[in-house]
């Protein structure tokens, strides 16, 4: 009997892998169009906006976003995983996990398309928090083009920031890097948790009439917090949250991760690590951002530790999640 195929699509946002300006001019925009689908903003400026950051980055020379290599460094790592581990566990399947991405190539929908005679899908959106952009817009896709068949072999992964067991990878991930902070100055050490910023209000001053993930993130952050605190490996003494928001649509999480900055000034600081919590790979929005915060307080050393990216414990994590999945839509089937 041939092995049934489970497809795994790990599906990120995407973001333009050089600094050439079209490549950046189309990730933004559709970036943009996709976002107008729930906020109010004009096709002229979404074309305004898109054609000027697509300068500026031309112009800055920092090269493209890690994000998408990262994403097919996780599908590889994942891939792998599987194909070791897990042949006794989850006998006669095969595995074929795959990169996608919402704003470049190849999108999530083409995947989704590709795979639809496969004996399950997967899909994953690599996010720790569920919001209407994310798995709202990809669910209704997959409603709008799935037929009753394909949707019962098809479980799209959420709520991965209320899973204990990602929290605890966290920790591991966090208290495993090898430049942290010395303990014996733990007073003196600040841990900057980032997560994306959410839409609070409207330009009218009125809730959001879709679902950003704000209380989500909020618990999410509370969680971490408390557990990175309680942890008797934490070599910070000072443990705090900010986000990285965008300037369309209203206001936005508080705080933002400059005024979060100016908070640390004047408590004796030398050591700040930013950590990208809300995030599961790095990117234009989560890389260069030590020299924002040390203008702040030049006196401590700022540092970035990476995002979760392609680290094992994470990779682990994904393939628990997976194989829970896998045994689910064969159960069913």
């Amino acid at each position: 009997m041939p092995a049934k195929r489970i497809a795994v699509i790990l599906a990120a946002h995407g973001e333009a892998e050089t600094s050439g300006f079209l490549e950046n001019y189309r990730v933004s925009l559709h970036t943009l169009q996709r976002a107008s689908e729930l906020i109010a903003v004009p096709a002229p400026l979404q074309h305004f906006i898109s054609f000027s950051s697509s300068l500026r980055k031309k112009a800055a020379s920092r090269g493209g976003s890690p994000q998408n290599l990262l994403t097919r460094r996780q599908a590889s790592a994942l891939q792998k995983l599987l194909d070791q581990r897990f042949p006794a566990s989850c006998p006669g399947i095969s595995f074929e996990v795959m990169a996608a991405f919402s704003a470049s190539e190849p999108s999530v929908e083409a995947l989704v398309g590709k795979t639809r005679l496969y004996d399950g899908r997967i899909v994953m959106p690599m996010a720790p928090v569920d919001n209407a952009l994310i798995c709202g817009l990809l669910c209704a896709y997959l409603a709008e083009t799935a037929s009753p068949s394909e949707l019962a072999r098809t479980r799209v992964i959420g709520r991965l920031w209320s899973d204990e067991a990602l929290h605890h990878a966290y920790l591991d991930y966090l208290f495993g890097h090898g430049s942290l902070p010395p303990v014996s100055q733990k007073e003196r050490n600040a841990l900057m948790l980032l997560f994306h910023g959410t839409l609070v209000e409207d330009r009218n001053g009125q809730p959001p009439s879709f679902h950003t993930g704000q209380t989500e993130t909020a618990s999410f952050a509370r969680r971490l917090m408390e557990l990175i605190e309680a942890d008797p490996r934490n070599p910070w003494g000072t443990v705090t949250t900010a986000y990285l928001n965008h300037d369309v649509g209203g206001r936005w999480s508080t705080p933002p991760f400059g005024d979060a900055c100016r908070a640390l000034d004047g408590k004796g600081l030398r050591h700040v690590s930013l950590f990208a919590a809300g995030y599961f790979s790095d990117g234009n929005e989560t890389t260069g951002r030590e020299q924002q915060c040390s203008a702040f307080d030049p006196d401590a050393q700022v540092e970035t530790i990476p995002c979760l990216n392609d680290s094992p414990r994470f990779i682990s994590f994904l393939a628990g999640r997976v194989v829970a999945a896998t045994r689910q839509i064969l159960a069913f089937s």
